[in-house]
């Protein structure tokens, strides 16, 4: 006899009853349990009852299974679906700069500017770049090009050469003079006054500086977002 999946094994005892002697199954289902149940109270001597306590006692075990391992399906599906919802909200981070209640050597919150999110093992991590300082930018007004500079103030040209003119810098910022322009140097310290060579250089303010290297932020320590 085959019940579903299930190959019920029988034979016919001196009494005349028949009796399962085996029984093989790829899965039993609740189903298969309750078929097997009804098919043994078919199949038992009516003035002899069978004790089907044991094959109800494992109905209900397999019931017990069947709901844990629905319940496990049903919560890794949520699992999943919250992970794919947090991450897409996290994504909004990126470009933005945020704190995580660090502070740095000089006592000052530390700042960083999310560049990517990611999951890793259920938790979400921000991969961003943290906020060192500010630079001012130096604008050749000839060439139509921003110019760079040495730590000292020296401009370098186009091939990162240093030339004879200096930015006057204090704590690593360009020193500001009465007009809120910047003060240009010659090779003896002294204030050039060439109106040409004035009027070449100026600044257009500053930019954020970051460090090379990225940090990895748990999003969830995240204190501050601006």
């Amino acid at each position: 006899m085959a019940v579903d999946n299930v190959t019920v094994k029988s034979t016919v005892g001196v009494d005349g009853n028949t009796y399962t002697t085996a029984i093989s199954n790829d899965k039993l289902t609740n189903d298969d349990f309750l078929k097997l149940l009804l098919e043994e109270m078919k199949m038992q001597d009516p003035t002899k009852p069978m004790d089907s306590s044991a094959l109800m006692d494992s109905q209900l075990k397999m019931s017990t299974i069947e709901s844990n391992l629905d319940m496990a399906t049903a919560m890794k599906s949520l699992q999943a679906s919250y992970a794919t919802s947090a991450l897409s909200s996290a994504a909004n981070l990126v470009s933005k700069i945020v704190e995580d209640g660090t502070i740095d050597a000089k006592n000052l919150q530390k700042s960083f500017k999310v560049e990517s999110v990611e999951n890793t093992n259920g938790d979400l991590y921000l991969n961003a770049r943290q906020l060192t300082g500010y630079s001012d930018t130096l604008y050749n007004t000839v060439d139509k090009s921003y110019v760079k500079y040495d730590s000292n103030g020296y401009i370098l040209d186009s091939k990162g050469v240093k030339t004879d003119i200096q930015v006057q810098m204090k704590d690593g910022r360009f020193v500001p003079n009465s007009a809120g322009g910047i003060t240009l140097l010659d090779t003896s310290g002294k204030v050039i006054t060439d109106a040409e060579t004035v009027a070449k250089y100026v600044t257009d303010g500053a930019v954020v500086t970051y460090a090379d290297a990225t940090n990895k932020i748990l999003a969830s320590s995240v204190k501050k977002i601006w």
